[in-house]
């Protein structure tokens, strides 16, 4: 999903956006009400591929009711951006997709260029998809 089906989908959703200058963080996702916001401070994000991983992950929060109080505890937190996580790398960078392109024999880069996102991510992208499927064979 690129950056402007991204938006679309904010907008749907009737998200608002928020531009916010944070100190710790580059976006967060809000809710009161039963009316959503995420707060983003675009000073901190260095390019669209960037912008476009966050929001797929705050999306993720929305639509997996992720969502937790900053002074929840450690565990809650780390469950939430887990499923968080996990919606957004199944929108950005589908399993079956990978797991096609690494048959085809892409390297990292390559894979990161294909769905467009940095080398971190798709490395973490594929260590999330490892620890679930173990593998990307094609008997999966």
């Amino acid at each position: 999903m690129d950056l402007i089906k991204l938006y679309d989908v904010i907008k749907k959703e009737n998200i608002d956006i928020d531009t916010i200058k944070w100190t710790n963080a580059k976006a967060r996702i809000f809710e009161i009400d039963n009316n959503y916001s995420i707060a983003i401070d675009y000073s901190q994000i260095e390019n669209s591929m960037e912008e476009r991983q966050i929001l797929a992950e705050e999306l993720g929060h929305y639509y997996c009711n992720a969502l937790y109080c900053l002074n929840n505890n450690k565990l809650l937190k780390d469950k939430c951006e887990h499923k968080a996580l996990k919606w957004a790398y199944s929108i950005l960078v589908p399993y079956e997709k990978l797991k096609e392109k690494i048959t085809q024999g892409l390297d990292l880069y390559d894979l990161a260029d294909y769905f467009n996102v940095d080398c971190k991510y798709m490395n973490d992208c594929i260590l999330f998809y490892l620890s679930i499927y173990g593998n990307f064979s094609i008997n999966d």
